[in-house]
């Protein structure tokens, strides 16, 4: 199967999903040279190709300084650790960087056990993550 392919597949399998209405919503915004990206519900198996799609979009288009606040994040699944460590692989490899905010109790386990708390430490908001990004700039 050519990329191109896998390609058209998963757009006509967001497009059906979209319609339905099961795509995840995720606010996007940026301040400065900082983009903040917030999905809202659960990242499972079903979502993250949501979340993945909003990533790596925004690394395509050169976004390299990334917050994910996940305040409106109410479960996250293996699937959606893995978009995040990918993100930061690409950023990184661009001398950028992804920052983590908002995490609740049960999201903050995840990243606990994953043994991922250690490498993206939980910023209390947003405005956080983002002057930790600009700091480091």
């Amino acid at each position: 199967m050519t990329i191109e392919k896998e390609h058209q597949e998963y757009d006509f399998a967001y497009s059906l999903r979209e319609e339905m209405g099961t795509c995840m919503s995720i606010d996007i915004w940026y301040e400065g040279d900082v983009w903040v990206f917030r999905p809202f519900g659960r990242i499972d198996a079903g979502h993250s190709t949501d979340l993945d799609a909003a990533l790596s979009e925004g690394v395509e288009q050169g976004m390299s300084l990334i917050v994910i606040d996940l305040t409106d994040v109410t479960y996250i699944a293996s699937s959606g650790l893995r978009v995040i460590i990918k993100t930061a692989k690409l950023v990184k490899s661009d001398g950028g960087s992804v920052r983590i905010c908002g995490m609740n109790d049960p999201v903050m386990d995840v990243f606990r056990l994953s043994g991922l708390s250690k490498i993206f430490p939980n910023y209390p908001s947003s405005q956080e993550a983002i002057q930790a990004l600009q700091r480091r700039i």
